[in-house]
């Protein structure tokens, strides 16, 4: 059969109620973190999300999925300059859930990807 460049992807099944464990451990830091209501201003100013596709609203939601795979390429992507933290209307301080995020996978190594 010819290629068509399509291929089919293995389901993915997210259960939304229960949260990942890194997710909670960030947030047990980082407790305003649960304050995001996905407005998308942080996406709108990152710089790095021009790049990668991935702003502060795409990290939290892929840390909450468990999508340690894609979140570990994200973040390095991140600059870490804080354009994120001074446009959130919740005022979530997304320069430090961010590093909270980068030392669970320096914590948890690769039991996380």
């Amino acid at each position: 059969m010819p290629d068509f460049g399509f291929g089919i992807h293995d389901d993915l099944m997210i259960d939304h109620d229960r949260l990942s464990l890194a997710y909670e451990a960030v947030l047990e830091e980082v407790p305003s973190i649960s304050g995001c209501i996905s407005c998308g201003s942080c996406s709108g100013t990152c710089v790095s999300s021009f790049q990668s596709g991935a702003g502060f609203r795409k990290l939290v939601m892929l840390l909450k999925n468990g999508s340690y795979e894609q979140l570990q390429q994200a973040l390095d992507y991140c600059q870490f300059c804080g354009k994120c933290s001074l446009v959130c209307p919740r005022g979530i301080n997304t320069r430090r859930a961010i590093l909270e995020m980068r030392k669970q996978f320096k914590k948890q190594g690769d039991d996380m990807v």
